[in-house]
């Protein structure tokens, strides 16, 4: 074999180029070839392909051990940090977390500055947030500049020296507007800075696909003229600790934990697309032997995430309510009575049809208990 043939890097490129080209089967062996060498670039590789099932099948355990063997490489630092966040596939721990975190955006990686200037846009330090984003600019990372051409940031060229007395950010309670009681509907302006609006958007679009709704006989999703618009879910891959903490801060003003919450679910509405009246409970107003409350959509909470030139309010036929979208206002309402194990049949609602622009809002199910989103490490 020859000094090129034995170079670890030489059978990295190759892999590399054979993703470009599609072939993950034989990327992915040449980057086997180069970890057994100890090249850290082509093991970070294989824990990806691991992380997100490429060509293999997906392996929390194998996805870890890759990341920790090759802890040099900045990706993998990222990858540790949110795994270490949510506990998948190891025991859940902050500090070990935020360690990470720091250690990548110390390494300018743009996805990791990203996350850490929207924690501290939800801890409203708003100077912060800049300098990080300015840092992921300099790397000409797609969403810092999808943020400057709103004019949502300004040129700075700061040290980012801060970022070691970071700490992922807590809540308090919001100003409510109450809009009906029994079942409890109320709404909270502002909840959402422009920034954490554009943030959900951004990570939710590559996933848009035409919204379905779930057959209530067959459990399957399908299409119906009642929802014309298209939808995308945040799973647990694709849900990081910002995303996680716009969640969380939501939740602790409807006095509900993020557990409960299913996966953000996010919709873009153009003109004339509507979702007629509806329940987001399950078994319809007649199946009263599904309502246990612990598996049932107890909660709803609505964030609209751009303003809508006119039309697309959020209706509530029964309260006789009407609520506008109004960016980075949140509407909470209860679909589910927990005391008598019964539907509110005033929950009844309709996302009204688009006359002029879009409309862009995300929904938050919850749920009587745990959700179990993603992998937890007793299941590993």
């Amino acid at each position: 074999m020859s000094e090129l043939e034995n170079n670890p890097k030489t059978h990295y490129d190759k892999g590399l180029d054979f993703f470009q080209k599609g072939d993950f089967k034989k990327g992915i062996k040449c980057f086997v070839i180069a970890a057994k060498k100890e090249y850290e670039p082509a093991i970070k590789e294989l824990g990806l392909c691991y992380l997100h099932g490429i060509s293999v099948k997906r392996n929390l355990n194998h996805a870890i051990k890759c990341f920790k063997n090759s802890r040099n490489q900045v990706e993998s630092q990222y990858e540790l940090a949110k795994l270490f966040f949510f506990g998948y596939g190891v025991k859940k721990d902050l500090v070990i977390a935020k360690k990470l975190l720091i250690l990548a955006v110390k390494n300018n990686y743009p996805p990791a500055l990203n996350l850490m200037a929207v924690c501290y846009k939800l801890s409203q330090n708003d100077e912060y947030a800049n300098i990080l984003f300015n840092r992921s600019l300099l790397s000409k990372d797609r969403f810092a500049n999808h943020l400057s051409k709103l004019n949502l940031i300004s040129e700075v060229n700061e040290d980012v020296g801060f970022v070691n007395d970071f700490n992922w950010p807590e809540f308090s309670a919001y100003n409510k507007e109450i809009l009906n009681t029994k079942p409890d509907t109320f709404s909270i302006e502002g909840i959402l800075s422009e920034i954490e609006c554009e943030y959900i958007k951004y990570t939710s679009s590559p996933f848009m696909r035409e919204s379905m709704i779930v057959n209530p006989e067959t459990g399957q999703l399908v299409k119906d003229d009642i929802r014309t618009s298209y939808s995308a879910t945040i799973d647990w891959l694709s849900e990081d600790p910002a995303i996680n903490l716009i969640m969380k801060k939501c939740c602790i003003n409807f006095d509900i934990e993020t557990e409960q919450s299913e996966v953000l679910h996010v919709l873009h509405y153009s003109v004339g697309e509507e979702y007629k009246p509806h329940y987001d409970f399950f078994g319809g107003i007649d199946g009263k032997d599904n309502f246990q409350s612990q598996q049932q959509r107890i909660k709803t909470i609505v964030l609209y995430l751009n303003n809508v030139e006119e039309g697309g309010n959020t209706s509530f036929p029964k309260l006789q309510l009407s609520v506008k979208p109004q960016k980075g206002k949140a509407v909470f309402f209860e679909n589910f009575n927990v005391d008598n194990n019964q539907p509110y049949i005033e929950s009844l609602h309709a996302g009204e049809p688009v006359v002029k622009g879009e409309k862009w809002l995300a929904t938050l199910w919850l749920r009587g208990k745990n959700t179990n989103r993603g992998p937890n490490y007793e299941s590993i």
